[in-house]
């Protein structure tokens, strides 16, 4: 077996394969699902942050709806999720100025520097994810999650935490 297909496999059994019941309605109008962005490919143009309704209240989210994450083993806003993390946990890229839509705060919206010299988008200072196993927008397949070394929440529109499982 492929070591990425590994690294799914037991992502699945970590967090569960996504199913219809981890769906969630987002805010706005559903859009075709964009493709996660590798680690080393940033998106074409400034990724937007946004809030969508959720059964974790409201949360952030891309422009296209998808659930993003923060580790909470970073600190200082300091990316640490590399090699089969950012395998199994994308981080959200950016070659210009992320951008918050009106529902969240721009101050909060920044960029860290990844090892590799790239461009990952924070919020409230940590780093944004997506988890390999959500593939349409309103999906949260992975909640309070504990892999590679710390805890994988979604954030409320303040930037925090949401720890309910």
């Amino acid at each position: 077996m492929k070591r990425g297909a590994l690294i799914f496999v037991l992502l699945v059994a970590a967090c569960g394969a996504p199913q219809a019941s981890t769906r969630e309605s987002p805010s706005a109008a559903a859009t075709a699902p964009a493709a996660t962005p590798s680690p080393t490919t940033a998106p074409a143009k400034a990724p937007t942050l946004t809030v969508s309704a959720s059964r974790y209240g409201r949360i952030v989210v891309d422009a296209s709806g998808r659930t993003l994450y923060l580790f909470d083993a970073e600190t200082a806003g300091v990316p640490r999720c590399y090699g089969a993390c950012a395998a199994a946990w994308p981080p959200l890229m950016t070659a210009s100025d992320p951008v918050a839509a009106p529902d969240l705060a721009q101050s909060l919206v920044a960029t860290a520097t990844r090892s590799d010299g790239s461009t990952q988008v924070t919020y409230n200072g940590h780093p944004l994810y997506y988890w390999a196993g959500d593939h349409a927008p309103g999906e949260i397949g992975c909640q309070a999650a504990i892999e590679y070394g710390g805890g994988w929440y979604v954030l409320d529109a303040q930037g925090g935490k949401i720890s309910r499982p």
